[in-house]
């Protein structure tokens, strides 16, 4: 969340990070203050981490009911994305992230920690156009980088 604040004619950026509990207490007193404006809010973050978990869940049912997860070490593209980006969580091993969909997604019939840590090294690259050190065949490469557009776009509301 950004706020900016006016100081004589000049404007400060603020990051903060309010927990839950204090955001809409917090939104109210900055909303009596006229020389604070709120200049973006992470949506995201906003629609918390319960709300966050259930579409996450969601797009990886849908990936599995339309079968492009076919292998188990194709959970680890899923892990190298959210990783990558400021909007999903990241796991700070293939264990806590097993345990992330597992304990908090309640998802079940999952790959074993060792298949996810051999995979994650492999995708060099940027998000989408990813190459793979553990292959060079193309359809492989482009199916792995489809898992990961599909995966995004579910994310964004396209089922």
């Amino acid at each position: 969340m950004l706020f900016s604040q006016t100081l004589g004619t000049q404007m400060k950026q603020v990051v903060l990070r309010i927990d839950d509990a204090a955001y809409e207490k917090f939104m109210g007193m900055v909303s009596l203050c006229p020389q604070v404006e709120v200049v973006e809010i992470d949506e995201a973050a906003v629609m918390g981490n319960g709300q966050m978990a259930l579409r996450i869940r969601e797009a990886i049912l849908q990936l599995r009911t339309e079968h492009l997860l076919r292998r188990k070490f194709d959970y680890a593209w899923l892990k190298v994305a959210m990783d990558s980006t400021d909007d999903l969580p990241s796991f700070e091993s293939a264990q806590r992230y097993l345990d992330y969909l597992s304990i908090e997604l309640k998802l079940d019939d999952l790959p074993c920690e060792s298949s996810i840590s051999k995979m994650m090294d492999v995708a060099r690259g940027q998000l989408f156009n990813w190459t793979f050190s553990d292959t060079c065949d193309t359809q492989e490469t482009t199916r792995r980088n489809n898992i990961v557009k599909r995966f995004f776009n579910l994310m964004k509301g396209r089922f």
